[in-house]
Formats: C-alpha cells, sequence, structure tokens
C-alpha cells in the first residue's frame, strides 16, 4: 500500500493512504466460501511476488495473513500492516 502522507495533529496521527474498495481477502473468501482456483491461483501469484519485491528490500512483514491482504477495485493484491516487521541487514536471513 501506498503511503501518500503523513502528518501529526494536537491529538493524532494521520497518514493519507491509497483506497483499496475491495477489502481484506478475509472477508472477501467468507462472503464466497471458496474461490475458483484460477483466480486463487492469480491472487496467491501476486501475493508471491509482492513478498519477493519487500525481501528484495530487506523486509521481513512477519504478520502475513487473510487480514493483511487487501485486494482493489480492480482486483489486485496489496500487502499490508507491517507493524512487526523487521529490517535486516544481511541477505542470508531472508
Amino acid at each position: 500500500m501506498r503511503l501518500y502522507e503523513s502528518y501529526d495533529t494536537d491529538s493524532h496521527i494521520v497518514y493519507v493512504m491509497e483506497v483499496c474498495g475491495g477489502g481484506d481477502l478475509l472477508t472477501y473468501v467468507r462472503r464466497r466460501r471458496k474461490l475458483k482456483e484460477d483466480f486463487a491461483k492469480f491472487l496467491f501469484g501476486q501475493v508471491i511476488s509482492g513478498l519477493q519485491y519487500v525481501h528484495s528490500k530487506g523486509v521481513l512483514h512477519r504478520d502475513i495473513k487473510l487480514d493483511n491482504i487487501l485486494l482493489t477495485s480492480e482486483g489486485d493484491v496489496k500487502i499490508c500492516d507491517f507493524g512487526v516487521s523487521k529490517l535486516v541487514q544481511s541477505k542470508t536471513a531472508l
């Protein structure tokens, strides 16, 4: 997910982020009860591609679950919630 801007007010920290109108993958799967194999492969491929990118930047997500995978209104995957992620210096740790 893209973070466009962040700023502080007296009582809040505000983050301006991109909208993922498709919701999270957990809700998506629960509503449909199951996914067609071709669509599941498409989503899984995007998740793997996203994780490869994150790992190439030296970041470990450490909390991948359906709640943390968001869908755009076009059905593309966005990985979110890097709250417990870790930045690693050595590529051997990946």
